[in-house]
């Protein structure tokens, strides 16, 4: 696994790696996950949660609901590392982890953060939607391809990889000419 390395501060954002998203063919980025932060050291963790309720938009528009509950709590290997590095954790309703209920820009840029990796799951939907975001907001941003999935679909998965290499925004497309 290639990951990025800059003299600048990184955050890792962990998206959504729940069992109502995990499944058979997509399991395996836990144990990527966990290596990852084991060899690599962030300035700063996050763990973003998501759950959608009866009456929200997702069952208005997408007749679909994943209610708050066991199913949408981080996997237990994976949370009890990340509550060890003392992650920010937080929980959302949409599918960016910059729109749940902690203001994360603020958060990332009053630790001085300017470099953001991106791993979780869905890559075509709430990984894709944060790593623009985090984009969107200026930071450098890349998802890290080997630790990200799709639930639904390997296809959706590559994708969105597709989209994101084009963009130099995974580990396997740096195009930073800062890097040392």
């Amino acid at each position: 696994m290639r990951i990025p390395h800059s003299n600048r501060k990184c955050a890792i954002i962990v998206v959504d790696v729940q069992p109502a998203f995990l499944n058979e063919r997509n399991a395996y980025i836990v144990k990527n996950i966990l290596e990852l932060l084991n060899s690599s050291r962030y300035d700063l963790y996050i763990e973003a949660t998501f759950h959608a309720e009866k009456g929200s938009l997702w069952e208005i528009q997408q007749d679909w609901i994943c209610p708050e509950g066991e199913k949408t709590k981080t996997v237990p290997e994976l949370a009890e590392k990340l509550s060890k590095l003392n992650a920010i954790k937080v929980h959302k309703e949409t599918k960016s982890a910059f729109k749940g209920n902690v203001n994360l820009s603020v958060v990332l840029k009053e630790a001085g953060i300017r470099e953001i990796h991106v791993v979780g799951v869905d890559t075509n939907d709430c990984v894709l939607a944060t790593a623009y975001e985090a984009f969107d907001l200026g930071f450098i941003t890349y998802v890290i391809e080997e630790c990200c999935q799709s639930s639904s679909s390997e296809k959706l998965h590559e994708y969105a990889i597709e989209l994101l290499r084009g963009q130099n925004m995974t580990n396997n497309s740096v195009n930073d000419v800062g890097r040392k």
